[in-house]
C-alpha cells in the first residue's frame, strides 16, 4: 500500500465531510438515538438480558426475573406463566448521554411475525447466544431475517457447565457467514480457574470482574491485565487490529506509523470498528452471563459505541403513487392514472413528516396504541395525519414514549425515533402516516406526492393453522366479534374468517401455540365469553381454468342510472411471480395471493373521485374471494380477478353500485366455473433438518417416505453474505480466526458436543405431515437432531389426496 496517496486520500475525504458532520451533528439529536432489538434462539437469554440493561441504566429499581414472571418487557400474563417473549415489546431508556429504543422479541418460531416487524424499523441489533448450546437453528434463521442490518453479537451462559467462548465464535463464523471482531474475553477465576468472574477489555486492556458477593453487579473493580491474562489479550487484541485494517485505511495508516498492534490508540480501533460494523463487514463479540449480572454494562457501551444511529443507516425504500385525471376531463374526473415513482426520504425535511405503524396493540386502560417510527419531520401532539395506505385523516390526540406497559406522554418525536399515538381509529400495522411540519392541519397543504407516499409495507406471512371459534351463548357472540377485533389489529397474522356452510367462525394462526396464545389474549385479557375447537391444518382451494367473461349491471340507489363491469376469474398458479402480477398492474388483495386487475382509465366524465372508484372496486372484490370453494367449502386461495371494463355513468355520485357490480360478477364467474375444475391447496413447509452424518439415511427415507416430502439437498447451507458465498470460505474462515482456549470444556461432559459433523437436509415437506415431528426426530437421532420450519407456499394437491383430506 502506498502510503503518501493513501494519506492524500484520506485528507480530501476528511476536509470533504467535516463541514457536512459538524452541521448535521448540532441539529440532528437523532445522532444520540439507538434503535436497537435483542434477537435470539428461545432460551438464549434475550429477556434476562434486557431486564439488566433497564436495571443498570437507572430505569427499574429491580431486577426482573424470567423464572419468576416479574419481568418489565414481558409484561404479558401468558408471557410470565410460560417464561417466554410472545409479543415485541418496546421501551426506551438511557445510558451514557444516548436515547437507547430497544425491543425484546420472541424467539419462538410461531411468533416470527413480530420478529419481522421488529426488524423493519431497527438500526441495529444484539444477537445472544448460549455458549454452551452454541448457534442453534432458530439463531441461524433469526440472523438471516436480520441480514440488512449491523449486529453485534453477546456470548451468554459462560458461567454455566460446558460453555465455550471460542468455540461458539467459530460457529459464528462458519454458521452464520460473517468475520468476528472479539471485544472482550471470558475471564475464569477461583481454584480450579473454572469460576466465570469477568471479561477482559480487548482495546482498552483492562480486567474487568464482578465481585461474587455482589448481589447486583454494581461492584466492578477495573484493574491493569497481567500475567497469561495480558498474554492472551495481546493476542487477541492483535487478530483485532489486523482484521480492522483490511477493510480501514485509516488504521491501516496508523499503524504503518507506530509499528505495534499493542500500541494503536484504542480511540482509533473503536472508531475502525464501529464503521466495519455499521457497514456490515464485521460483527463485535462480547460475552457475559446476564443471569449472574456479569458482563451487561460492556454491551450496553458497545450498543451505543458500534451500533448506528439512524443518520448513519440507510433510509427506508419508499414509492409515492399519484392518480391523475387525463387531459381534457380535470372538471369533472375520469377513472385515474395511478404513476408510482420512487421517492427519497429527507430525515430533515422540515414540512412534511413522515412515519411507519408497525406495532398495534390494546392497552386496558389507554386503550389503542400504535408504535410508529418516524422517518422523516416531526410528529407533533394535536396534528392530524394522513394514512396514505387507506385515504383517512386522523387527528394524533396523544404522543408517548413507552417502557414496556408503561408511558410517558411527549410533545413530539423527530426523524429516527420510536413513538406511541395513543388512540388511533383505524390505523394498522405497516401503514404509512404523513402530516404537515408548520400546520397541525395542514394535510390539505400537502404535495400530491407526499399524499401518494408509501414506504415498503411490513410482510406478513400466511396462516397455516386454524380453529373454530365460538361464543358461549348467543348473547356473548358481540363481545366474541369485538374482542377479535382487536386482536386482529394486534396481530395482523391472525386471520377470522366465517364458514357460510358449516354456520362457523375459523381463526388462523402460524402455529399451534400462536393460536394457544390468541386464545389466552381473548378470554383473560379482552374477556371474551368464547371457546376454541381443536388446532386443524389450515387447507384452501382454487381453480384450475379461468371463467368465461361475465356483465353485471347494476341500478344505481336513485334508479336514475346504473354502473357495469366485465370481469374474469383466473387462476394463480404456484410458479407464476408475486411480483410480476402486481408490476403488469395487479393490486394484492392480502396474502393468500388474491389479486384483481382493473382499468384505469376511462374517457367518460364522472363526478366521483379517483380513490373512490379505486376502493369501491376493491371492496366489491373481497367477500367474492372469502366464499368457500366446491369441493369441501375451504377458503379460496390464488385466484386473480380480472376487469376488462368499468362503465359509470357522470351522473353517479356513490360508489355502492360499482362495488354491488364488481361482487355480483365475480360471484357468478367462480359460480361458473365447474366442480371438476376446483382442486384443494395445502400448505408445504420448507424443513431443514440438523442432524449429525450418520442420521442423514434415516432422516432422508423418513421425510421422502413417510411424510410425502420432496428432498431440495444435502449439506450444509450457508445464508447469503457480503464477503462471498462460496460454502468453504467460512469453514477455512472459521479455522483462521483467532479464538481464546476454551480451558474449561476438558471438565465438562459437553466437550464433545462438536465431535460428530452435523449437516442439514433441507426439504419440502406437507405440514400436516410435521405436526409432532419433534418427537419422532428424538427418537430417530437418540435426541441430537433439530429442525426449522418455515413456511414455503400453498400447493394443488393430487387428486388423488382429497378424499383423504377432505375426511380428515
Amino acid at each position: 500500500m502506498n502510503l503518501v496517496s493513501t494519506q492524500r486520500r484520506l485528507l480530501v475525504r476528511r476536509i470533504g465531510l467535516i463541514g457536512t458532520r459538524w452541521m448535521q451533528r448540532r441539529w440532528n439529536s437523532s445522532y444520540k438515538t439507538r434503535n436497537i432489538g435483542i434477537i435470539a434462539h428461545i432460551d438464549a437469554g434475550k429477556t434476562t438480558t434486557t431486564e439488566r440493561m433497564l436495571y443498570y441504566s437507572g430505569l427499574t429499581n429491580r431486577l426482573g426475573d424470567v423464572d419468576q414472571g416479574d419481568t418489565v418487557t414481558d409484561y404479558l400474563q401468558a408471557e410470565r406463566e410460560r417464561g417466554i417473549t410472545i409479543t415485541s415489546a418496546a421501551i426506551t431508556f438511557h445510558w451514557d448521554g444516548h436515547r437507547v429504543n430497544l425491543i425484546d422479541t420472541p424467539g419462538h418460531a410461531d411468533f416470527t411475525f413480530e420478529v419481522i416487524r421488529a426488524i423493519r424499523v431497527l438500526d441495529g441489533a444484539v444477537t445472544v447466544l448460549d455458549g454452551v448450546a452454541g448457534v442453534e437453528a432458530q439463531t441461524e434463521k433469526v440472523w438471516k431475517q436480520a441480514r440488512d442490518i449491523p449486529k453485534i453479537v453477546f456470548v451468554n451462559k459462560m458461567d454455566r457447565d460446558g460453555a465455550g467462548f471460542g468455540r461458539t465464535v467459530r460457529e459464528v463464523v462458519s454458521k452464520l457467514n460473517t468475520k468476528v471482531a472479539i471485544v472482550n474475553l471470558p475471564f475464569f477465576a477461583g481454584r480450579e480457574g473454572t469460576d466465570f468472574q469477568g471479561v477482559v477489555d480487548v482495546i482498552d486492556q483492562k480486567l474487568i470482574q464482578w465481585r461474587p458477593d455482589s448481589k447486583d453487579g454494581k461492584d466492578v473493580v477495573v484493574s491493569d491485565v497481567e500475567g497469561s491474562v495480558e498474554e492472551e489479550c495481546v493476542k487477541a487484541r492483535t487478530a483485532l487490529v489486523e482484521t480492522l485494517c483490511e477493510v480501514d485505511e485509516e488504521l491501516v495508516e496508523e499503524f504503518l506509523e507506530v509499528g505495534d498492534y499493542m500500541e494503536v490508540s484504542s480511540k482509533s480501533i473503536k472508531r475502525a470498528l464501529k464503521n466495519a460494523t455499521v457497514e456490515r463487514k464485521v460483527v463485535p463479540v462480547l460475552c457475559g452471563a446476564s443471569f449472574r449480572n456479569i458482563g451487561v454494562q460492556p454491551l450496553l457501551e458497545a450498543i451505543i459505541q458500534y451500533l448506528p444511529a439512524p443518520p448513519e443507516r440507510p433510509l427506508p425504500h419508499a414509492v409515492s403513487k399519484v392518480s391523475t385525471v387525463p387531459k381534457g376531463n380535470k372538471k369533472k374526473g375520469s377513472l385515474p392514472v395511478v404513476k408510482t415513482e420512487e421517492v427519497t426520504l429527507d430525515p430533515a425535511n422540515t414540512q412534511v413528516a413522515c412515519a411507519l405503524a408497525f406495532k398495534v396493540m390494546n392497552d386496558p386502560i389507554k386503550g389503542i396504541l400504535v408504535f410508529v417510527r418516524v422517518y422523516s419531520g416531526k410528529l407533533q401532539q394535536g396534528c392530524t395525519v394522513l394514512n396514505t395506505s387507506n385515504g383517512q385523516k386522523e387527528k394524533v390526540s396523544r404522543l408517548l414514549q413507552m417502557q414496556a406497559d408503561e408511558s410517558i406522554e411527549v410533545n413530539s418525536v423527530e426523524a429516527g425515533n420510536i413513538a406511541v399515538i395513543m388512540g388511533s381509529k383505524d390505523i394498522r400495522t405497516g401503514d404509512t402516516i404523513v402530516a404537515h411540519n408548520t400546520r397541525k392541519d395542514g394535510v390539505n397543504l400537502l404535495h400530491a406526492k407526499d399524499k401518494g407516499l408509501h414506504l415498503h409495507p411490513i410482510a406478513i406471512p400466511p396462516p397455516v393453522f386454524f380453529s373454530t371459534i365460538e361464543p358461549l351463548t348467543l348473547s356473548d357472540k358481540r363481545g366474541m366479534d369485538e374482542a377479535l377485533d382487536i386482536l386482529l389489529r394486534e396481530d395482523p397474522s391472525l386471520h377470522v374468517t366465517y364458514d357460510q356452510d358449516s354456520d362457523q367462525t375459523l381463526i388462523s394462526g402460524m402455529g399451534e401455540l400462536h393460536l394457544e396464545i390468541a386464545k389466552d389474549r381473548l378470554i383473560n385479557n379482552l374477556k371474551a365469553k368464547v371457546e376454541m375447537g381443536q388446532v386443524m391444518v389450515s387447507y384452501k382451494e382454487t381453480i384450475q381454468s379461468p371463467s368465461a367473461e361475465v356483465h353485471k349491471s347494476v341500478t344505481t340507489e336513485d334508479g336514475a342510472s346504473s354502473a357495469s363491469v366485465r370481469l374474469t376469474v383466473e387462476p394463480v398458479f404456484e410458479d407464476d411471480s408475486d411480483d410480476e402480477l402486481v408490476l403488469n398492474g395487479a393490486d394484492r388483495l392480502d396474502n393468500e395471493r388474491k389479486y384483481i386487475t382493473y382499468p384505469h382509465q376511462r374517457d367518460n366524465h364522472i363526478q366521483l373521485s379517483a380513490h373512490d372508484i379505486c376502493h369501491a372496486i376493491r371492496i366489491g372484490a373481497v367477500p367474492s374471494l372469502a366464499r368457500g370453494g366446491k369441493v369441501a367449502h375451504f377458503p379460496l386461495h390464488s385466484i386473480h380477478i380480472k376487469v376488462s371494463e368499468v362503465e359509470i355513468p357522470p351522473d353517479v355520485v356513490s360508489t355502492s353500485a360499482v362495488s354491488t357490480a364488481i361482487r355480483l360478477a365475480a360471484d357468478e364467474a367462480l359460480e361458473s366455473i365447474s366442480k371438476n375444475d376446483y382442486t384443494v391447496m395445502e400448505p408445504t413447509m420448507d424443513v431443514r433438518v440438523i442432524v449429525n452424518e450418520e442420521d442423514i439415511g434415516t432422516i432422508v427415507n423418513d421425510l421422502s417416505g413417510n411424510r410425502r416430502g420432496h428432498i431440495v439437498s444435502l449439506g450444509e447451507e450457508k445464508p447469503a453474505s457480503d464477503l462471498g458465498d462460496d460454502d468453504g470460505f467460512y469453514k477455512q474462515l472459521a479455522d483462521q480466526t483467532y479464538v481464546p482456549p476454551d480451558y474449561t470444556l476438558h471438565l465438562s461432559k459437553h466437550n464433545t458436543r462438536m465431535t460428530s459433523q452435523q449437516s442439514i437436509v433441507h426439504a419440502r415437506v406437507p405440514l400436516s405431515k410435521m405436526v409432532g415431528y419433534l418427537t419422532s426426530l428424538r427418537s430417530m437421532t437418540q435426541g441430537r437432531g433439530t429442525y426449522l420450519l418455515d413456511f414455503f407456499r400453498y400447493e394443488r394437491v393430487s387428486p388423488d389426496r382429497i378424499d383423504d383430506i377432505i375426511n380428515s
